[in-house]
């Protein structure tokens, strides 16, 4: 073979070698036990990984932090801050995008085969950055709009539908580029958007004005820090007991 898959060792907190004794190992089972998305961990893996054979260190501040910030805060929150108008306000169905939309849609398609080429070329944390600088202009575009002040304006419910229309088509582009890494988050957004999976080939073409979608309901939480506490808590030390006549 010309190309083995393959990374260095997972270390904890700045490079230190994983040692259960003293709580520094990350242990799948406890991690999956304490209710944790095995998604978090797919996501923040991947965006550490570029290719070549170096270590990978997980930082739980890191962890959290990435997590909250990129993938909730970044990513889910423009599905979450659109499809709520588009159920309670615009009958739960897509409008049309206006030329600024547009401009801004054209922007996440042009993405979409050199994100891919990425990674093809197993530069994972590269195709995420350029995923979240997508989703850092879709929230621009967000903020700029501020859908919660038009839905408060009279007379304004055509540019309402349209900015969130707008968000949720871009929500779609953005969730096929992360596909790869998070592929059970995005079968959950296949089944919120009423689409069929999610292609390259499918991304070539919007979402017609009309077509209806799920009402919105949470895709994922964030990380608490009490199960980082508990991930990484020492367990206590079994010290054996002799009884008398006995063995321990």
């Amino acid at each position: 073979p010309n190309k083995v898959n393959v990374h260095g060792f997972l270390t904890v907190n700045n490079g230190e070698k994983m040692s259960k004794s003293r709580g520094t190992g990350l242990d799948p089972l406890k991690y999956l036990s304490l209710g944790m998305n095995p998604e978090w961990l797919r996501y923040y893996i991947a965006a550490k990984l570029n290719g070549r054979n170096e270590d990978v260190d997980f930082n739980p501040e890191d962890f959290m932090a990435r997590v909250n910030s990129d993938l909730v805060g970044k990513y889910i929150n423009i599905a979450s801050r659109a499809a709520g108008f588009i159920a309670k306000r615009l009958g739960g169905k897509l409008g049309v995008v206006s030329a600024d939309g547009e401009a801004l849609l054209k922007q996440l398609d042009e993405g979409v085969a050199p994100i891919a080429k990425l990674y093809d070329e197993r530069d994972f944390a590269k195709a995420l950055r350029e995923v979240m600088l997508l989703a850092d202009k879709v929230n621009a575009y967000v903020d700029q709009n501020k859908p919660w002040d038009l839905a408060k304006q009279a007379g304004q419910d055509a540019r309402l539908h349209d900015v969130c229309t707008t968000c949720i088509q871009a929500f779609r582009l953005l969730s096929l580029q992360l596909k790869p890494v998070l592929p059970a988050l995005a079968a959950q957004v296949e089944s919120f958007l009423k689409v069929a999976p999610l292609t390259i080939e499918a991304a070539q073409t919007l979402l017609p004005a009309g077509h209806s979608i799920q009402a919105y309901q949470h895709l994922m939480q964030r990380v608490d820090p009490s199960q980082l506490e508990s991930l990484f808590e020492v367990p206590e030390p079994v010290v054996p007991v002799l009884v008398p006549g006995g063995e321990e």
